[in-house]
Order: C-alpha cells, then sequence, then structure tokens
C-alpha cells in the first residue's frame, strides 16, 4: 500500500511539474533526458524484481503463453471493433465519408 502511495504522489509531483511550472509552447531539452533516465531506471527496477521472485522466474513459461494469447485477443479485438465501427458511421479506411 505504501508502494502505491509512493506513485501516486510522484504521478502528482510530476503532474503538477508539467502543467504548472513548465514554460508552455517552448521545448525544454532536459526534460526528455530525464524522461529517458526514468524509463530505465523502471524498467530495470521491474526486471531486478521478477529475477528475485523465484515463482514468477519459475513460471515464465505459462506467463509468456498467456501474455501472447492475452495480446492477439487484444489486438483482433481492437481491429474488428475499428472494423465494424468505420462501416456502421459510413467511412472509409481513410476516415472520409462514403459515397
Amino acid at each position: 500500500m505504501e508502494l502505491l502511495i509512493l506513485y501516486l504522489g510522484l504521478a502528482f509531483v510530476g503532474y503538477l511539474v508539467g502543467n504548472k511550472w513548465m514554460p508552455r509552447g517552448k521545448k525544454v531539452p532536459w526534460v526528455t533526458r530525464i524522461q529517458m533516465i526514468a524509463v530505465v531506471i523502471l524498467i530495470f527496477t521491474m526486471g531486478a524484481r521478477i529475477g528475485a521472485d523465484k515463482t514468477i522466474a519459475a513460471s515464465l513459461g505459462s506467463i509468456g503463453w498467456n501474455s501472447l494469447i492475452l495480446t492477439l485477443f487484444t489486438m483482433t479485438g481492437s481491429v474488428l471493433a475499428v472494423f465494424l465501427l468505420r462501416n456502421l458511421l459510413g467511412r472509409d479506411k481513410r476516415g472520409m465519408k462514403k459515397n
């Protein structure tokens, strides 16, 4: 629970910095660098935690298959939903109205 509060607090601080204190319309080059460092630290931390948990490491095969199946169903459902909605709205592949 403490980690959840920490994550939500960090997200809120990031919101405040990005929304209230950053200049609008100006490029700030150091923000990209900070974001990349944060993503690398996040991926490293997640990998270390997964690698340290022996039950997860032992069941990586089944987790991989479950992830693959979930991904395939999600992609198929998304494509099908876009196809059906586009036809329902009478749009072509470019989003223009059909004649």
